[in-house]
């Protein structure tokens, strides 16, 4: 029987028991007498062995089996639940969620080095130190003791193998992953790459390294870490250990492609010649290679949600005609107000009413609850106080607020950054917290709620908080702004700092300007959403981000104004309100233009100079103020007209030309037919 067709209800369904069995196991580590938790991954597991096996994916059904054995031992008592149990069971969920991604490729995962350590488990020989091993020994002394064992041609035999490995400190997976490869017929490569000195983003270069690496073979071992190359904790060079059979050339000329690479040396670490030259002669029979159980990793990263109760492409296809149906809406009943047609206005009434209706029905099955994003976080949480010798308590709030899928799509990388920095950069060692008088534990609280046509997400920690004066400090030191420059900055405007390109280094890091780390990064993400990036802080007492996220990035309700002859867009998001205003009360702060608003001095620009148009409207006396905020802070755009609000479907600006152009988010059709330009408040000004 075909079972093809069921792959993807399989791959949905396996998912949700892998989620399930992820929140048990967290729960169970954190209440180790509750046995609950392990009945509720029993069925879980149970469950997913049935569908597997009936699938005829044996590899995950047998996999699930020696869990379940492993579990009705816990639950009978026979066997404690430690930290070992729970890190080998961790280890069997990442090659769970391996093994069910791979269906579809049909990759093959060993898991025979996962079973022999399941089956110690039961017999009670727990490892003392398993899966999670840190790396303990720098770059530096795996480099020499290579140099120490390994002759100039980097050759080895299996016997002369062993020896070099016994002598590098690394830990019993990565020897184990070490041997496998070679017994493969891999050739390990110590590649050290070194980036240029005018390098900005530097985790980005270095998370693209990895990309091209991970595509020619398997990771073994990356030094720095991978979690200290994303928080940029490294100067300008790092080494990947990996298994190929990719040639030297092949690997330097990849990893050449990518720019602000310096310099690229591999360096074969050791290589079974025997085992290759057998491997060659079943090349065209067996092409597939076999990826360790052991050297599964998990990734941070936050999955792309890819159905929605139906094919995303179909309600992305469907989408498309909705906002085509409505721009002929638009234009329709413009038609039909120049005509003033009685009976083709009532007409028009019963075919608005209704494109709203298909409008909002669209929207909603497009409508995905945020917890598809939150519910990763846990784990990773979890994981990351763990090496880093924390205590953290994770509280997520607001699971059931719904995104459209392209924004929880967007967001992920985003959350993953900002709780990393609270939980590696924000929240204090436990000697600090106990010195501070704080719980030991750490808070970290991650909450998402409705705010009108917006969603808004916090991510708060009680850590130490950040200092606007230290801040001040290095952006001098690192020259991005002047002393004089920094000392006319407010407080607010200090801590925003932190978002200018290029503010984090490797040496603040780990200290209070270290939350600065990539949040340059953050920023850009959520304003090309159309979200904008809140930051305040207290120090001593922690940090809260605040994203503000629009609920879709199709169909945005908009201020429609006019600069000279043209008609312009504002995401009414951005808009605070408009005011009207006598030129005579405008005054002048150091060459710029400013107003007494409310009791506060509002900056002003004049969109007719930022948009370089020809003419501006010739009464001056009276003006028009659209009030819109930037990073926390108000300023007053002058317009020459306001049209009223209008909903606009934002159509990307495709053209080579245009798509990279800074103050845009888009186009719009107009209800006469006529483009008009929708305003990117964040880069605009």
């Amino acid at each position: 029987m075909d079972m093809s067709e069921y792959k993807e209800i399989f791959r949905a369904e396996s998912e949700e028991h892998l989620q399930q069995l992820n929140d048990s196991l967290l729960g169970l580590e954190q209440n180790p007498n509750d046995l609950e938790y392990i009945n509720t991954m029993f069925r879980s597991a149970h469950t997913l062995k049935g569908m597997s096996a009936t699938m005829g994916f044996n590899t995950i059904s047998e996999l699930t089996h020696e869990m379940e054995n492993l579990m009705d031992m816990v639950r009978k008592s026979q066997v404690e639940v430690s930290n070992g149990l729970i890190d080998i069971l961790f280890e069997c969920l990442d090659t769970l969620e391996a093994l069910v991604e791979a269906v579809d490729s049909g990759e093959e995962v060993d898991i025979a080095h996962l079973q022999a350590t399941l089956t110690q488990a039961m017999e009670g020989n727990m490892p003392v130190e398993h899966i999670k091993n840190s790396v303990a020994t720098s770059i530096d002394v795996i480099q020499n003791e290579i140099a120490k064992d390994i002759p100039d041609e980097g050759t080895k035999t299996q016997a002369e193998l062993d020896t070099v490995i016994d002598n590098i400190e690394l830990s019993d997976n990565e020897k184990q992953a070490m041997q496998e490869a070679v017994n493969d017929g891999n050739r390990v490569v110590s590649l050290k790459v070194i980036l240029d000195e005018s390098c900005v983003l530097k985790s980005a270069r270095s998370t693209l390294v990895l990309i091209n690496v991970s595509k020619m073979g398997d990771i073994i071992k990356c030094t720095p870490t991978e979690a200290e190359l994303e928080d940029e904790k490294f100067d300008l060079d790092f080494t990947v250990i990996f298994a190929t059979k990719s040639a030297d050339d092949d690997i330097v000329g990849a990893i050449r492609k990518i720019s602000e690479i310096k310099e690229v040396v591999p360096t074969t670490i050791a290589e079974n010649s025997g085992v290759e030259e057998k491997q060659q002669e079943t090349k065209a029979v067996d092409t597939e290679e076999k990826k360790s159980a052991s050297a599964v990793k998990r990734s941070d990263a936050v999955k792309s949600i890819q159905s929605v109760r139906v094919n995303i492409e179909r309600l992305d296809n469907l989408m498309n005609l909705v906002g085509e149906l409505i721009i002929n809406k638009i234009r329709l009943n413009q038609l039909a107000s120049d005509l003033n047609a009685k009976d083709l206005d009532e007409s028009l009434a019963n075919l608005d009413r209704l494109t709203n209706e298909i409008q909002t029905e669209v929207m909603e099955s497009r409508m995905v609850p945020i917890d598809q994003i939150f519910s990763r976080f846990p784990r990773m949480v979890r994981d990351l106080a763990k090496s880093e010798g924390k205590q953290i308590n994770l509280i997520i709030e607001g699971k059931e607020i719904e995104l459209d899928r392209t924004v929880l799509d967007e967001i992920g990388d985003p959350l993953v950054h900002l709780l990393r920095n609270a939980v590696d950069h924000g929240i204090e060692s436990e000697e600090e917290r106990k010195q501070l008088g704080k719980p030991v534990a750490g808070l970290v609280r991650l909450a998402a709620s409705r705010q009108r046509n917006s969603v808004l997400i916090e991510v708060e920690d009680d850590g130490k908080g950040m200092e606007p004066g230290h801040l001040r400090d290095v952006a001098v030191k690192k020259g991005l702004l002047t002393r004089e420059e920094v000392d006319k900055l407010s407080d607010n405007d200090a801590l925003n700092l932190i978002f200018m390109p290029g503010f984090s280094g490797a040496k603040v890091v780990t200290d209070i300007s270290g939350r600065g780390v990539g949040m340059d990064a953050v920023k850009t993400k959520i304003e090309a959403l159309g979200g904008s990036v809140k930051i305040s802080s207290v120090p001593g007492q922690g940090s809260i981000m605040k994203l503000q996220l629009p609920l879709t990035v199709a169909i945005i309700q908009s201020l429609m104004v006019t600069v000279s002859d043209e008609t312009y867009a504002i995401p009414l998001g951005n808009v605070i309100r408009d005011v009207g205003i006598k030129a005579s009360d405008i005054k002048t702060i150091e060459g710029k233009e400013v107003i007494m608003l409310r009791g506060e001095v509002l900056p002003l620009l004049r969109l007719h100079d930022i948009l370089e148009s020809s003419t501006e409207k010739e009464d001056k006396q009276n003006l028009i103020v659209v009030v819109v905020e930037k990073m926390g802070s108000n300023i007053g755009l002058v317009v020459d007209d306001l049209l009223g609000q209008q909903e606009v479907i934002i159509k990307t600006l495709d053209n080579k030309l245009l798509k990279n152009m800074k103050g845009f988010a888009g186009a719009t059709i107009l209800g006469d037919g006529s483009v008009s330009l929708i305003l990117d408040i964040a880069t605009l000004i």
